[in-house]
């Protein structure tokens, strides 16, 4: 509002009238957003963000004086669902795909893939997408969040480390081919303990791991690491605990989430004084935008899509080309609230853009506070 009126001073007195803001007026560029709005990983709140993100950016200009369209297509985390969301953006022509959370993504490959339509995300939650070509995640690679989480807790002079994986095919592995090796490399003692996805046991889980000096998992989902969490402490558990990337404890377990640690591939709004000045400008950014669409309390998790889209405006504004050669073309990027970012798959032929992650600790208010002044990047640790 500020800058509205001194704008319309320094008109007035340069003898000119002010004109009315207009926005951009461009060809809209079509956005296609795929979320679990229902199911077993519903996370509709990464929605708001990516819907605040738009309507940011659009009073900004839009990108190229272009208006960005958000096409919304919630799904449940089944395969069906998601192709049906593709067929939907490829008819209203999306130019690009978006997704916050979608366990039923690999679906939608096929169909965006024929259209070239690229597919943007942060995390890669299924694992088609982990070195699909036409995939771009913003956030650090999967594999990424456990070695760096291992070179963590080596250099915090931990000793021991058991982690708790569903047990899977992939996730056994993962321990064999990146867990274990990365472990010697930086002189742990590790070893993962598996559960069960359909009956965990969390009580059971946390005997097992009492002799660890640390614990909890480098993926999870809210409500796994809610139990997690419940289920070390019950058990006077004193080890370090790690919670994937999970943000909610607070809510869920009150004040047995002091001194819990996690994992992010962003710097956190609610610690902006550890961020570097460019980034302590974006938070601000953030939280404004967020209030101007009405919401003063924080959103959890809205950061993140927020966040993607705002990276992506960055990304379609470096080139007039297609989205598809624009992501391919980034190349040490600085990413809203991350890392620079590099999106040519070179890492492995990996669909991430970075391997580049944050280490925070829950304090008593419930705030996050970095526990390390730099991202640990794992495609430097060799």
């Amino acid at each position: 509002m500020h800058v509205r009126v001194v704008a319309a001073v320094l008109l007035l007195v340069a003898g000119c009238s002010a004109e009315p803001e207009r926005g951009p007026r461009g060809e809209p560029i079509k956005i296609g957003y795929l979320n679990n709005s229902s199911g077993a990983f519903a996370v509709p709140e990464l929605q708001i963000g990516a819907e605040v993100a738009v309507a940011h950016l659009n009073r900004k200009g839009g990108v190229r004086n272009r208006p960005l369209e958000l096409i919304t297509c919630p799904t449940d985390g089944t395969p069906a669902q998601s192709q049906a969301c593709a067929g939907k953006f490829v008819s209203e022509k999306a130019a690009v795909v978006v997704q916050g959370v979608d366990t039923g993504a690999d679906a939608v490959m096929p169909t965006l893939a024929d259209a070239a339509i690229p597919l943007v995300g942060h995390v890669q939650f299924t694992p088609g997408l982990m070195n699909h070509k036409n995939a771009f995640f913003f956030g650090a690679a999967a594999v990424a969040y456990g070695t760096a989480a291992l070179k963590y807790y080596a250099d915090q002079d931990v000793k021991s480390v058991a982690w708790l994986l569903p047990e899977s095919p992939t996730t056994r592995a993962f321990t064999d081919t990146v867990l274990t090796p990365a472990a010697k490399r930086f002189g742990l003692d590790y070893r993962s303990v598996y559960y069960p996805a359909d009956n965990p046991g969390w009580d059971d889980l946390a005997q097992t791991v009492q002799t660890a000096e640390a614990s909890g998992s480098i993926a999870a989902t809210e409500e796994q690491c809610t139990h997690i969490v419940k289920a070390l402490r019950e058990a006077n558990y004193d080890g370090r605990i790690l919670a994937a990337s999970c943000t909610g404890l607070p809510r869920s377990v009150g004040n047995q989430s002091i001194g819990v640690e996690l994992s992010a591939d962003f710097w956190h709004p609610t610690d902006p004084l550890s961020a570097p000045p460019a980034n302590q400008d974006e938070i601000e950014e953030y939280r404004q935008a967020m209030k101007e669409a009405g919401h003063d309390e924080p959103v959890a998790g809205a950061v993140v899509s927020f966040a993607d889209i705002m990276t992506l405006a960055r990304v379609l504004s470096t080139s007039d080309g297609t989205p598809e050669r624009a992501l391919r073309a980034v190349k040490n990027l600085d990413s809203f609230l991350g890392p620079q970012i590099t999106c040519d798959h070179a890492w492995f032929g990996n669909s991430a853009c970075s391997t580049a992650v944050l280490f925070y600790r829950f304090q008593p208010n419930g705030a996050l506070k970095a526990q390390i002044p730099d991202f640990i990047e794992v495609a430097k640790l060799g």
